[in-house]
């Protein structure tokens, strides 16, 4: 009677320890997402003033800074990003487009542990010019106040070229792969 009691707790034991398993897929794409919120339109709209008595300067036009880059990324392994800024059209000439980004701020997380870089300051040409580098797995977060606030702002840089009139130009943000 003690063995077969012995058996059949034994039995129960080994009953108790089976295992089994299941493979699981995880599929994550590369992404590449950015955009630009504005504060009221889509258009920065930026005039110099004209003096009010001979002989002062021009005025430059108040630094516009109603707008925030937002991105969402997703890199293959060893893979890094940048996001760059450049015009489209003709600015007009002794004026410079000085572009100010300010710090990350807002709920996004990924590239605020000091992995990514921005160049707070650059002058918008035809020529892209990078100011947020070495982007992972980020994302910034989806309205005002999130995502890195941008400024605009014109200077003058030659006052002897510089002519009355109205000019437009598009600033158009591109995230690339390193």
């Amino acid at each position: 009677m003690k063995s077969t009691l012995f058996i059949f707790l034994l039995l129960r034991c080994l009953a108790v320890i089976g295992q089994t398993s299941t493979n699981v897929s995880i599929t994550l794409p590369p992404v590449s997402l950015v955009d630009v919120v504005p504060a009221a339109s889509g258009n920065v709209i930026l005039s110099m003033t004209a003096p009010v008595e001979a002989g002062t300067i021009v005025g430059s036009a108040t630094p516009s800074a109603n707008t925030w880059l937002i991105f969402t990324s997703a890199v293959q392994p060893g893979v890094t990003r940048s996001i760059k800024g450049d015009i489209i059209g003709t600015l007009p000439a002794g004026i410079k487009l000085r572009l100010t980004v300010a710090a990350y701020a807002g709920t996004g997380q990924g590239f605020t542990a000091g992995s990514s870089t921005v160049t707070s300051s650059i002058y918008l040409t035809n020529l892209a010019t990078t100011f947020i580098s070495n982007i992972r797995g980020a994302y910034t977060g989806t309205g005002l106040g999130e995502g890195f606030k941008l400024t605009y702002a014109l200077e003058i840089d030659g006052y002897d070229k510089i002519r009355s009139g109205t000019s437009q130009v598009t600033v158009r943000y591109t995230m690339v792969d390193n």
